[in-house]
């Protein structure tokens, strides 16, 4: 079968028009890309390269993902953008889900020379509402031709106030709307305690239901006139991609050394205080798609993003291991886990402290009026390990003990 080819446009910081980056070039009986850069992309001066780990001056050939390079795929849809795209154009392969992708996916990288955004007003989305779930024939044409938006959950590019906004619906089997209110909460409460998380707002549907809106932090401008920056997740800048290998590669440590290469810069205390809001909320979620990093001057970490408290009972376990060899969060395997991370340990324990009374004092209120008294009782096993860190005596803990040292993983 002969290779696929396409090319795959960007906008450099501040520009509002797009420029040629280069090609990627897919073997469908291999699955392999291939990615070589236009002469005029490597001509500018503010040009960078895409993964500066893999897409470099003479770009390795790819075999994780399907053969398409992990920063490249990361601007396409995943999971329920991909379903509405084959649910519309039948079987697609690899470069048939990019040349069909919107232009609302996360980063600053598209597969078309012409601007093919569409973002909603409030009002449509309102309009569309109606009768959902999907098979309702006005939801169903709106999302059409799908949507680029990571996740597995509905939902839409919304315009509202000057800003860009995902506007994500409810769940099926969601009647109370009870994740938008949790997600605008945890995202409220992580900015209370000192995280950069994304900005939100609830919005009500004309039959009641909430939205939650996420502002958007890669795009920024008009429909008609926007800049984006990159973006790559955790997933790419892990190396993820094989599951021969993803499970050993699923650790905030290993994010935080292989963040060094792309950022050239320490980021592991910011991402060791996300880390444990996680474990302090019970958001078990956050897995190596919920996590990312953005490129404007240069890579650096994203705002903090898709939160969630999870009422679950039992040991709080979260994706990413958060030390060597566990994905336990507990107090003592918290304060493991920052000496791996780079954070002194009593800074460690007065981070843990300080964000678990926050937390514990403020979390209904942040809820406010938005569930019911039921619904919010349920959430109270969430902010178990909260409730233990503030009783836990970190005085008898053992002495530190060497982080372990990481090596390169490509």
């Amino acid at each position: 079968m002969a290779e696929s080819r396409i090319a795959v446009y960007a906008q450099l910081p501040g520009d509002f028009h797009k420029t040629l980056a280069g090609q990627l070039v897919w073997n469908p009986d291999t699955a392999v890309g291939a990615f070589s850069y236009d002469e005029d992309w490597r001509s500018r001066k503010n040009s960078y390269f895409l993964d500066p780990t893999v897409l470099i001056a003479r770009p390795r050939k790819e075999t994780r993902n399907e053969g398409v390079y992990g920063v490249i795929r990361d601007a396409g849809p995943d999971a329920w953008g991909r379903d509405q795209l084959i649910r519309q154009h039948g079987a697609l392969d690899e470069i048939g889900i990019l040349q069909h992708a919107p232009e609302d996916g996360a980063g600053n990288l598209s597969f078309h020379a012409e601007h093919r955004l569409r973002a909603y007003t409030l009002q449509e989305i309102d309009a569309v509402s109606a009768g959902f779930p999907l098979a309702d024939t006005a939801l169903a044409q709106a999302i059409q031709p799908g949507t680029s938006m990571g996740g597995a959950k509905p939902k839409l590019l919304a315009y509202d106030a000057g800003a860009f906004w995902i506007a994500k619906f409810p769940e099926k089997g969601d009647p109370e709307c009870k994740g938008a209110a949790n997600e605008h909460a945890m995202l409220q409460l992580a900015a209370r305690c000192g995280i950069r998380a994304c900005e939100s707002r609830l919005h009500r549907l004309p039959d009641g239901r909430l939205v939650i809106l996420v502002k958007r932090f890669d795009l920024s401008g008009t429909p008609e006139r926007h800049t984006r920056l990159g973006f790559a997740s955790a997933h790419t800048v892990l190396g993820m991609g094989d599951p021969r290998r993803d499970g050993q590669l699923k650790s905030y440590p290993l994010l935080r050394f292989e963040a060094r290469r792309w950022t050239r810069a320490e980021i592991g205390p910011e991402l060791w205080q996300r880390l444990a809001f996680n474990a302090l909320v019970s958001n078990m979620d956050d897995h190596a798609r919920n996590h990312a990093l953005i490129h404007e001057a240069g890579w650096a970490l994203s705002p903090a993003f898709d939160i969630v408290a999870a009422p679950a009972t039992g040991p709080v376990r979260l994706c990413l291991q958060i030390h060597t060899g566990s994905v336990i969060a507990t107090p003592a395997s918290l304060i493991t886990s920052a000496s791996e991370m780079g954070v002194e340990r009593d800074l460690a324990i007065a981070t843990l402290r300080e964000m678990s009374s926050l937390i514990l004092e403020q979390w209904r209120t942040h809820i406010g009026e938005e569930m019911s008294g039921a619904a919010i009782d349920q959430l109270v096993p969430a902010f178990r390990l909260a409730e233990e860190v503030r009783a836990f005596d970190f005085a008898g803990l053992p002495p530190p003990v060497k982080a372990r040292r990481y090596r390169n993983q490509g």
